[in-house]
């Protein structure tokens, strides 16, 4: 047999598994192409050259209450590995950590594992400072719309802070390219804004990485309103380690930063693969946020296994606004509902009356969910494997027709009858799938 070597468990239990496979199986493993690790020395060289802007430390004279928003537990940005080295920026402008505040930007994701959130923000940051984690149900407070009409609700600790900062990476995002810079503001909203901004007038970017829309700049006008204009911006390799970084005045460097990922992460469509498998580290905390790492297995042929590796620690997970894991059916009245309350009764009247003539199919047909290089997604998960690499974690219940399994011989076993009449197999192996951009020629390992 031959292996290759993932790793699984982001946050919680993190460390590497083996997948097994006949040797004279075509395995090809497309890991990004990342540039080596940094040392400290050279994470201290970018601190000091930030783009735009004077660094942290000069920043920071004469401030009493700085904020520093950071990205929540779904996001595998390695926030321990340049903390203290903001410490120390804010030490040499007479700021204690104790006077530091770190707001976890959780958006609608609920409550974060304390234990996991020391791991992610680093032990000495999480005993000095103040941590605070955001709840977009409470106390959030109205400080104006932007031009697209979104009202902006934040958390009331970044309306007390006389600097903003952020801590953020920059991924593959459906609705607006990749996430990262201004989407760092979205997480310390109000559940109203959050709400406006996925169901209010911005379409989404359909599977590319377009980071020319209205969701974007819409972000971008929050992002002022609030004063979040420094963000120190990481990149990791296919194993979380700190790769690359970029800080400073976001909305200057954001384009480079989100065409490095676009490079550095880009992977082929699987095509003709037999077998399809998106190992979902890092970002496999649960279910519901590993359908990050998707995209592999639902550009797949028909005809091809399609398997998900994730280790999903809280089980099924938690979003306020895209809940996973209930009857299709409830999710759609939910999404219709949250619709519903962005649109005046005008709007809704109009849609109704539309959607009600015995026309609107014929003139409005569906259209088919399209990705990128023409290649057609599949909505279905309906018949894929989820291995679910042996460790403690939360269970999780049947869900969309998917096959889970905590044994991969079992997953071996499916592909060898599936086709017993072939002894070669063509396997496509996505390391980390949530990191990778599936429109370039990608490397083979």
């Amino acid at each position: 047999m031959q292996t290759i070597k993932l790793r699984t468990g982001i946050w919680y239990n993190d460390h590497a598994i083996e997948l097994r496979f006949p040797l004279d199986w075509d395995v090809r493993t497309y890991w990004p192409d990342t540039p080596p690790v940094l040392s400290v020395a050279r994470i201290k060289e970018r601190l000091n050259s930030p783009m735009g802007q004077p660094p942290l430390r000069e920043l920071a004279k004469g401030k009493r209450k700085p904020l520093i928003i950071v990205d929540d537990l779904s996001r595998p940005t390695p926030v321990y590995q340049i903390m203290p080295l903001l410490l120390e920026e804010f030490g040499s402008a007479g700021i204690p950590a104790e006077n530091i505040r770190i707001l976890v930007a959780a958006g609608t994701h609920g409550n974060q594992n304390h234990y996991a959130l020391e791991k992610k923000i680093g032990r000495e940051a999480f005993g000095a400072c103040q941590i605070i984690v955001h709840n977009d149900k409470k106390k959030c407070r109205l400080v104006g719309r932007t031009s697209y009409a979104t009202p902006v609700y934040v958390n009331p600790a970044v309306l007390d802070s006389d600097l903003v900062c952020g801590v953020g990476g920059i991924y593959p995002q459906h609705t607006t390219g990749f996430g990262g810079g201004s989407k760092l503001a979205l997480g310390v909203l109000g559940r109203k804004s959050i709400v406006h901004l996925h169901y209010g007038k911005h379409k989404s970017v359909a599977g590319t990485y377009n980071i020319e829309n209205t969701f974007r700049r819409d972000l971008d006008e929050i992002a002022r309103i609030i004063g979040l204009s420094t963000i120190f911006t990481l990149h990791i390799d296919g194993c979380s380690q700190l790769v690359n970084l970029t800080c400073g005045d976001h909305f200057a460097y954001y384009p480079e930063a989100a065409a490095f990922s676009r490079k550095a992460y880009a992977a082929p469509l699987p095509h003709d693969a037999d077998v399809v498998i998106a190992n979902t580290y890092p970002s496999d905390i649960s279910y519901t946020f590993m359908r990050k790492g998707l995209k592999p297995v639902r550009c797949a042929t028909p005809d091809a296994v399609r398997i998900a590796v994730g280790y999903n620690y809280e089980g099924i997970g938690r979003h306020g606004i895209f809940p996973q894991g209930k009857n299709q059916r409830l999710n759609q009245m939910h999404a219709l509902f949250l619709r519903m309350s962005t649109m005046d009764k005008k709007e809704i009247i109009a849609k109704l009356i539309k959607n009600l003539s015995p026309r609107s199919n014929k003139m409005n047909p569906p259209q088919p969910h399209a990705a990128s290089a023409g290649t057609i997604l599949s909505e279905s998960l309906e018949g894929m494997w989820l291995y679910r690499p042996e460790g403690e974690s939360l269970p999780l219940p049947e869900i969309d027709g998917i096959r889970i399994t905590r044994q991969w011989e079992s997953v071996l076993e499916h592909i060898e009858k599936k086709f017993a009449n072939r002894q070669s197999l063509r396997v496509a192996v996505y390391p980390c799938a949530p990191l990778q951009c599936l429109e370039h020629a990608g490397r083979k390992n």
